[in-house]
């Protein structure tokens, strides 16, 4: 059964990395498991870790690909009433291969495509003025 909804009484309030990873115009989206929504690739930070460690860490995990280069984007840093995103443009290295534990898809995506996307993506594209 899909769910769009943790239980966040459980997890509290967190600190996430997000990446922003582009190739050839398109930007990596992620599907996490049981969620209908794409988002893009990262996670929570882990006890004493930062959000550089986290956002390399994550992206790696799930999708294969090794963070070369890390640029903050504290302009798009945004929070919702779960999680506060740091979020970093991420220049990657490696082939997308997608981590079925955490992930049931990925995709690169041109920004045209009607797709469902969590509101937090929506405000850190526009944000970035992506697509144009």
């Amino acid at each position: 059964m899909e769910t769009d909804y943790l239980d966040y009484e459980r997890y509290g309030m967190r600190d996430r990395a997000t990446a922003i990873v582009r190739r050839d115009g398109l930007l990596l989206l992620v599907q996490e498991r049981g969620f209908r929504h794409f988002s893009l690739p990262g996670g929570g930070l882990q006890r004493g870790e930062s959000p550089e460690e986290a956002v390399a860490r994550e992206l790696e995990e799930e999708t294969g690909l090794r963070a070369v280069s890390l640029t903050p984007l504290p302009q798009c840093r945004t929070s919702d009433i779960y999680n506060t995103y740091h979020v970093f443009e991420v220049l990657a290295e490696g082939a997308l291969r997608v981590d079925p534990v955490e992930l049931s898809g990925a995709r690169w995506w041109d920004g045209r495509e009607v797709i469902t996307l969590f509101g937090y993506v929506h405000d850190i594209l526009a944000q970035l003025h992506w697509p144009k």
